[in-house]
């Protein structure tokens, strides 16, 4: 492998390391989600893969900035990076919620989001196992489709969600605590997209 060929494979290695540390924190929030509250002594292995993920980003952020050759445009590397980080941190944040917030029963919607949440995280993964081809290899674009399909139908689930938190309760600290949960898991979903949005673009400039 040439100089130039590795210092670009770095990044793309960075990206496989990085889904498959989010498949990990999506299994471990959809048992967390599905089992709580017995599940509440799992939230501190969400944070260790939070610190993994931390820093994993922190070694490839001090490469990109060391290197002058990237395999496409430097502000789309350092915007997946970004990006991907957040998934992560989302769900380590929510996890911790749970527990601060003092959650006693889930909402039945948050199951929902959460496997929705575990789809999007395989189809990223497999995503960028083929990323590094993603001048010709059609399953790119493919895996980007389906999870933006994903997330149109986690947004169908956030609004129902948030239409029976204000439809079912009076006390307003129950509506603002179960608001802020349901805001921060689709963020988490919400990323998921705005990675693939940005793997878009990334191949259309570079057809």
């Amino acid at each position: 492998m040439s100089r130039v060929r590795h210092r670009e494979a770095v990044f793309y290695d960075y990206f496989r390391q990085s889904t498959k540390i989010i498949v990990q924190a999506a299994e471990l929030f959809d048992r967390i989600v599905g089992e709580w509250p017995s599940s509440k002594p799992l939230i501190p292995q969400m944070k260790e893969l939070e610190t993994r993920h931390d820093e994993l980003t922190g070694s490839v952020i001090d490469e990109l900035n060391r290197s002058f050759i990237t395999p496409f445009d430097r502000g789309d590397i350092y915007s997946l990076i970004s990006l991907l980080d957040g998934i992560v941190d989302g769900l380590e944040g929510v996890s911790a919620r749970f527990d601060i917030y003092g959650v006693n029963e889930m909402v039945q919607s948050t199951r929902q989001m959460s496997g929705l949440i575990l789809q999007c995280a395989h189809e990223l993964d497999t995503l960028f196992e083929h990323f590094e081809n993603f001048k010709r290899d059609g399953v790119v674009l493919e895996k980007v489709k389906r999870v933006s399909d994903l997330e149109d139908e986690g947004d169908l689930v956030y609004r129902r969600a948030l239409g029976e938190v204000f439809s079912s309760s009076a006390d307003p600290v129950h509506v603002l605590k179960w608001k802020s949960l349901l805001d921060k898991t689709e963020d988490a979903l919400d990323n998921c997209k705005h990675v693939t949005n940005v793997v878009h673009s990334v191949v259309m400039k570079n057809a």
